[in-house]
């Protein structure tokens, strides 16, 4: 079953051009396998920035990144380019530049989106690369809009799409400086949100070799791994997340690493232990609230916890995650919380 999103790229795939198409930021579904049946006078590409997406498409001429590079597609010019609008305006900036040296002459650019998700914003983005853009069709509570490239090329590298910014925490009484570099849409790029600060203003006394489960710019694993003198394991599903924490950690000089991984993928097949975890999980795929993947830490976690450990998560209070604690631990306690978010906590001190 393919996402809405799809559905209304497949009502109108005769309007695509014969030849080299990529598929932007393409959805979690098998759109490229049901569109190559259906056009196979279209050479198919995928780029996607999440690992998910990637390990379901890898057969399907999907690659996988921060940034789309010639030799990852063999130094292809597209004809087309359908780009899935993203959840921020700024990371569909970065998609546009990006993607303006890999087009074609006079190519076509197709942007397709939730009408809640603001993709009826995309003209005054296209602004740049586009002379005119045109709604195509409304279908599934999705619009779909064409424009033709006007062959302006950004001349930006990834480099240029790195922001910086300073944020100061206390944790257990003490300020803890923290410099961030972030891509555009990561989560916590140029500030701590109100979860996250929660959550560090609550942690005590962490010890060892931790875990930081969707890691964003890396904010909590340097925050930690500063006041503890710890050392962390960043995981997060984007690639541009995983390249943002990266990043934060060399300027920070902290001992940790972040990687790519589909939920705990990247970590239960390295057979890692950790004496913490601790993590502001998603609760969104797109606009839609899905807590899947934070069920998945919760009945997991165990097997990756040293005898000792500590669990530590910051969560919406709405979001029905005691019951699933209780699944999977002899216990969990509310440690800290506010009209907002409510901190989890469950540990083994012997």
């Amino acid at each position: 079953m393919l996402f809405a999103e799809n559905q209304v790229v497949e009502r109108n795939i005769d309007h695509l051009p014969a030849g080299n198409v990529l598929l932007l930021d393409l959805l979690n579904d098998d759109a490229i396998a049901e569109f190559s049946a259906q056009r196979s006078d279209i050479n198919w590409f995928g780029f996607t920035p999440y690992v998910d997406t990637h390990q379901l498409n890898k057969k399907n001429n999907v690659v996988f990144g921060a940034w789309l590079e010639e030799e990852q597609v063999n130094n292809t010019k597209f004809d087309a380019v359908v780009i899935y609008f993203p959840k921020t305006k700024l990371r569909f900036d970065y998609y546009l530049s990006m993607i303006s040296k890999h087009l074609n002459k006079d190519a076509t650019i197709y942007i397709v989106g939730e009408k809640k998700g603001g993709v009826k914003s995309c003209d005054k983005a296209l602004e740049s690369y586009c002379d005119v853009t045109a709604k195509l069709d409304g279908a599934r509570h999705c619009m779909l809009f064409t424009a033709t490239f006007n062959n302006h090329v950004c001349t930006k590298t990834m480099e240029d799409w790195f922001s910086t910014s300073e944020v100061t925490v206390e944790i257990e009484k003490q300020a803890v400086t923290v410099q961030l570099v972030a891509l555009p849409g990561v989560f916590s790029a140029n500030s701590l949100d109100n979860g996250t600060q929660l959550l560090l203003n609550t942690i005590t006394d962490v010890k060892g070799h931790g875990l930081d489960f969707g890691c964003g710019c890396g904010v909590i694993s340097v925050a930690l791994a500063k006041r503890y003198d710890c050392s962390m394991t960043a995981i997060d599903v984007d690639a541009l997340a995983v390249e943002s924490s990266n990043r934060t950690f060399a300027v920070n000089n902290v001992d940790a690493k972040a990687k790519p991984s589909n939920g705990l993928s990247a970590v239960l097949s390295s057979g890692e232990f950790f004496k913490f975890i601790v993590t502001n999980p998603p609760f969104h795929t797109g606009t839609k609230t899905d807590y899947t993947i934070t069920e998945q830490l919760i009945k997991h976690a165990p097997k990756m916890l040293k005898r000792k450990y500590q669990f530590w998560m910051v969560a919406n209070a709405f979001l029905p995650y005691p019951e699933l604690f209780k699944q999977h631990f002899k216990y969990v306690e509310i440690r800290n919380k506010n009209k907002r978010f409510n901190i989890y906590y469950t540990g083994r001190s012997s």
